[in-house]
């Protein structure tokens, strides 16, 4: 496998080098830990795919999948260890089903392996007990693969694999979205915030059973977005309340009410409905008339996956027809604010976006809970991957779909070669790692997680990935891997197939009928792309 990967990225530099675009150093540098420059026309979500499709971890948990060659045939087993689907890998999962089947139809790049991956895991794990009681929407997000994958598989746009079939991934795929839907219509039941804790809240989905009474950035994402999805593209949805898109509508409402910081312009991390039982947390106040129910700080990846559940919840909404609608209204109106929030804090230099993204990185924490931390040294504020990945996603995927009332696309574009020159490392076998994630951060729990500034940066499960090969925290975490695939797909559609390349040598090409190649070597052409040149515009097939 290594032999091959190695040939294969050999390609991908002779052809870069017939661009004249780049030496190998600038696309995958040779030695392990160091950085990649960014190449224009270069599609890194093929490039980190095929490097990681099978080696990265969920926290500190492996997680790789299965190594298919083009016919569905098994070459290297699954690294995953997992025994149920975990929203770390059910991300990747899903970034990577979106790309094939945006590239499904071009001689781009063969994404008939990355297929096979993806319906093997779909198809082998199902989802914890935990998912289908309701008790965690961890446990259910990963659900939002099988969307894509179930579209594939019924139109038949591969043919049967060795493992699994085409029906057997449907059927598979409807059994999720039943236990998904029931699971919700649990949590919506029995695991949610009652008007006696507290009124303005009432309704709103706990982030897990054992997080009674808070809300949490992080589960907007995992729970009302798949809800959304559910209720518009699964044919045998049936309702769990009386008005099943504004129950999607109120739970991001109601995190928005106690979380939102108008002087700030960003999220807290979570709130509390009942600030008397104080979980712990930095910064809460359960004096009455003086009460502080949100958490102390603006953590990145929150941030983040409250900032995509919001697109991807507004594009159910336009698919469904919902655009004159108050609950889109609403949705569309936190957008704006928060987008505006997020851009505000974008580092100028890198384009990227810090751990505590409402510090910089003169901001330094030099004491934690002893028991309680990784590290005895003082840490600064870190430049952070897997927000950094997330945040590009969205912007680039809402100025894709019309949802942004501002002009996102310098931002995102910076953002991601920021992304690529921070956070893309050599391997050493010829791939890439993408080190600088935040491996998990939470509140409360057994872990003396209390949210301070300074649990962020030292807490003993904040630990970041590095870019030393020394050290065992040199490896490619999936929620930064999933956000990056997610971000390249999204800047390929728009940069690259877009025509809005700032150095358009792949452009260029084709319009003038040149040669150029693939990441591996394989000289394509603006008819096998599934391009349409005319007077000298070029429009995608898809």
């Amino acid at each position: 496998m290594k032999h091959k990967l190695l040939i294969t990225l050999a390609f991908a530099i002779s052809a870069m080098t017939a661009w004249g675009k780049a030496t190998d150093s600038e696309v995958v540098p040779q030695s392990k830990g160091t950085h990649c420059t960014f190449t224009d026309g270069v599609r890194y979500s093929e490039l980190v795919i095929n490097a990681r499709l099978n080696d990265f971890k969920a926290n500190t948990t492996a997680a790789g999948f299965g190594v298919f060659d083009a016919t569905g045939h098994l070459i290297t087993a699954p690294s995953g260890t997992k025994t149920n689907l975990d929203y770390v890998p059910g991300l990747v999962a899903k970034a990577i089903i979106e790309a094939v089947d945006y590239y499904r139809d071009t001689d781009v790049m063969d994404v008939k392996p990355w297929f096979y991956a993806i319906q093997h895991y779909g198809n082998r794990l199902d989802i914890s007990s935990n998912g289908k009681d309701g008790k965690s929407f961890d446990d259910l997000n990963a659900v939002k693969l099988y969307f894509k994958l179930q579209e594939l598989a019924a139109a038949k746009v591969f043919p049967d694999g060795e493992q699994h079939s085409n029906t057997e991934t449907i059927e598979t795929a409807k059994n999720r979205f039943k236990a998904a839907l029931k699971g919700i219509g649990k949590a919506n039941s029995t695991y949610v915030i009652k008007a006696s804790t507290l009124e303005g809240a009432a309704g709103g989905w706990w982030h897990k059973s054992g997080y009674v009474n808070q809300m949490w950035c992080d589960g907007q994402y995992m729970g009302p977005a798949l809800l959304a999805q559910l209720l518009n593209e699964y044919g045998d949805y049936t309702p769990i309340s009386d008005d099943d898109w504004s129950l999607v509508t109120r739970q991001f409402t109601i995190a928005w009410n106690y979380l939102w910081d108008d002087d700030a312009q960003l999220l807290y991390h979570a709130f509390t409905a009942d600030p008397a039982n104080t979980y712990g947390w930095a910064g809460i106040s359960a004096i009455k008339g003086a009460e502080v129910y949100h958490s102390q700080e603006f953590w990145g990846r929150a941030e983040a996956w409250y900032f995509l559940g919001l697109v991807d919840v507004l594009e159910q909404m336009q698919k469904a027809g919902r655009t004159n609608t108050d609950d889109y209204a609403t949705l569309h109106s936190m957008l704006q604010q928060l987008g505006a929030g997020i851009a505000a804090k974008q580092d100028a230099t890198s384009g990227c976006w810090y751990q505590l993204v409402n510090h910089d990185g003169s901001f330094v924490a030099t004491d934690y809970n002893r028991s309680y931390r990784y590290t005895d040294s003082p840490v600064a504020n870190y430049l952070e991957s897997s927000c950094t990945a997330i945040f590009t996603a969205a912007y680039l995927k809402g100025m894709r779909l019309g949802l942004f009332d501002a002009d996102y696309t310098e931002l995102a574009r910076r953002a991601y070669q920021g992304f690529v020159e921070q956070f893309m490392v050599g391997d050493g076998n010829g791939g890439v790692h993408l080190i600088g994630c935040c491996k998990s951060a939470g509140l409360g729990g057994s872990n003396y997680r209390d949210g301070s500034a300074a649990y962020y940066l030292m807490g003993r499960d904040t630990q970041p990935t590095v870019d030393d090969p020394s050290s065992s925290s040199f490896y490619t975490e999936g929620k930064v891997l999933g956000g990056f695939i997610l971000a390249a797909t999204e800047y390929e559609r728009r940069f690259i197939d877009g025509g809005e390349t700032q150095v358009g040598s792949m452009r260029n090409a084709l319009k003038t009928g040149s040669a150029c190649y693939d990441i591996q070597g394989r000289r394509i052409s603006a008819r096998s792309r599934g391009i349409h040149i005319v007077d000298g515009k070029k429009t995608v097939r898809r």
